[in-house]
């Protein structure tokens, strides 16, 4: 009985390691978009990595590491085209975030005119803006779509996805500075 069910787990695990292996580069991006989506703990463990290297307190990580969650939550992507060239592809892709970006410059600009409200016993107080950036950040309800490419190499008959640039996570994150772009 042991051995039929060992046989049974063995046959799922190999034909799962079969049909992710087939997948075509357009596949992986798919796969790879889905978890965000899904807040997966790879990806949240990236986000903390990324948010410890920020001059944030505590309080504020928690905020803007939920406030990127609900980012990657509502994410809405189309594939656009995939172009394989040997064992090199890329797939393009539109995407339609949150436009954090938006909600920052206008707490910055905000600040140009309004500094004395971030001043506390009459020296300029960088956590009470950043709170203030990050309460206009939660607020923001506006959309942006851009354009990104994705990379792949075919490793051994698997299509892997490169490491992505700085534009595409800032794309991805919706705080991609489109202004001076």
């Amino acid at each position: 009985m042991k051995n039929i069910k060992f046989l049974c787990v063995l046959l799922a695990l190999i034909i799962l390691t079969g049909c992710f292996a087939n997948m075509s580069p357009s596949e992986k991006v798919e796969n790879m978009m889905n978890r965000y989506i899904k807040n997966d703990q790879e990806i949240m463990n990236e986000l903390d990595a990324t948010l410890t290297e920020q001059k944030l307190t505590k309080a504020q990580m928690t905020r803007y590491k939920e406030i990127i969650k609900d980012e990657y939550s509502n994410i809405k992507y189309d594939i656009k085209d995939e172009k394989i060239d040997g064992d090199e592809a890329k797939v393009e892709l539109q995407i339609e975030v949150k436009d954090l970006y938006k909600a920052s410059k206008k707490a910055g600009d905000y600040l140009l005119d309004h500094t004395e409200e971030f001043y506390t016993d009459d020296v300029y107080d960088e956590t009470k803006f950043k709170d203030y950036k990050l309460k206009m950040m939660e607020e923001m309800t506006d959309t942006i779509k851009y354009t990104i490419f994705i990379e792949l190499s075919n490793e051994d008959g698997i299509w892997t996805i490169h490491e992505l640039d700085q534009e595409t996570l800032e794309k991805i994150h919706g705080i991609y500075d489109y202004g001076t772009a």
